[in-house]
């Protein structure tokens, strides 16, 4: 049987070459001016983007402090040292920006993670249900959402955050939802890009739950390949630091930050910053994540059945955020297709009660992912000058754990709500 379709309207026929040239023109034109006007919010330099730069300098031999990759710190902001914590694939991705001053260096990473966001927009539009029916294919609503769009996503305090920390998470969630998000996933070639944002940042080989739970092997075949090439890749320019990451580095945790940050929005975060005793976080975060990938390969494969694998990703990044020992605030970029995973299978035909339901958890994590978990909670307290802080009283930082409470619930809804459509091959 043919794959469901999930959306209502009708297939609409082929653009003429006008209008796929003129849509075009405008796609381009509205990135344009969003990387133009985005790249002047903020002169200084990101935090993290000083991290890459100083890697990228060791490279180059002109770090003038260290010649070593995972030295203890290579950056320092106050009281707190940065080192660099990603594997040796990442300092080479990096290794362009070494040959540039600071300003230069940071200048270019502004203008190319604008234009990710750009491109990350456009993958959430042509894959999601709502969307991918018409997306690329009527020009009027296709410009029409893809400006929207842009600025929903700029309204979402993890994309606009990643963007002046000078992240990857937006590079990282394009691979994987990509790779993973088509409906004729799991053919050759599957998996790959998957696997290059794993030797990126390890955290996405999470993402190995999806085709493990639809018995995609292909697929985890190309996700293993994908590491590889990475990781064979760096041992050839850095074979000391590649020994050294993944036989000490990548299980040095502590290196990446405190756990108990208000900035921690993953379980084990979570549990921290509700005052549990430190002997129960462990078994509890431990416990509620076996609980999390359970949920989450159940809405995966019903999403994947319903002919929604744009779902089934979604579901897969909340549970990798979830569980993993921290998810920073900024490392959240997955709320914006999750607001998209929110629509109901049909729209026309969904009842009142499914779209109110949509409704209110898309208004809550507009809310909610508006801005930094600790200036909102402290807002809410009452301090109206609040600023980002890492700690506080017990009360702002139960109260920051709020956005991801809400995430979870969204992620609860989309992996168990009515599902209408006809099931396609898994």
């Amino acid at each position: 049987m043919p794959p469901a379709v999930l959306a209502d309207e009708s297939s609409p026929s082929a653009p003429s070459v006008l209008q796929r040239l003129l849509m075009w023109a405008g796609l381009l034109i509205f990135t344009a001016v969003f990387i133009l006007v985005v790249h002047s919010q903020r002169e200084a330099p990101g935090l993290d983007m000083q991290v890459y730069w100083r890697a990228a300098q060791i490279l180059h031999g002109q770090n003038p402090t260290t010649d070593y990759l995972y030295a203890p710190s290579l950056v320092e902001a106050g009281k707190i040292e940065l080192p660099f914590t990603y594997p040796p694939a990442a300092a080479i991705l990096f290794h362009p920006l070494g040959a540039m001053s600071l300003e230069s260096a940071w200048s270019v990473l502004k203008a190319v993670n604008a234009g990710l966001i750009g491109v990350f927009v456009g993958v959430v539009l042509r894959l999601a249900p709502i969307s991918r029916g018409w997306f690329l294919l009527r020009p009027v609503p296709t410009l029409l959402a893809y400006a929207t769009a842009l600025g929903l996503a700029w309204h979402l305090y993890p994309v606009w955050f990643t963007f002046i920390f000078g992240q990857i998470n937006v590079l990282l969630a394009v691979l994987i939802l990509a790779d993973l998000g088509r409906r004729r996933s799991g053919g050759a070639g599957s998996g790959v890009l998957t696997g290059l944002a794993a030797g990126l940042k390890i955290t996405p080989a999470a993402m190995g739950l999806v085709p493990l739970v639809l018995g995609r092997w292909q697929t985890i075949i190309g996700m293993v390949l994908g590491v590889l090439i990475t990781v064979l890749g760096a041992a050839v320019v850095l074979p000391r630091e590649v020994l050294d990451y993944f036989t000490h580095q990548l299980f040095s945790t502590d290196r990446v930050g405190d756990a108990g940050r208000i900035s921690n929005q993953s379980l084990n975060g979570m549990l921290h910053l509700w005052g549990l005793p430190d002997a129960l976080v462990t078994p509890l975060w431990l416990l509620l994540s076996v609980a999390v990938i359970m949920l989450g390969g159940l809405g995966i494969r019903r999403a994947a059945r319903a002919g929604d694998p744009f779902s089934a990703v979604v579901l897969g990044a909340l549970v990798m955020l979830l569980i993993s020992p921290i998810s920073w605030e900024h490392h959240w970029v997955w709320v914006l297709p999750l607001l998209f995973a929110l629509v109901p299978d049909r729209p026309r035909s969904a009842p009142p009660a499914e779209w109110a339901a949509a409704a209110v958890l898309a208004l809550m994590i507009l809310v909610a992912f508006s801005d930094n978990p600790s200036v909102m909670a402290a807002e809410y307290l009452g301090d109206r000058g609040a600023d980002v802080v890492f700690n506080g009283p017990p009360a702002l930082e139960r109260l920051g754990t709020v956005p991801l409470l809400v995430s979870m619930a969204a992620g609860a809804w989309v992996a168990l709500r009515p599902r209408r459509a006809s099931a396609e091959d898994a």
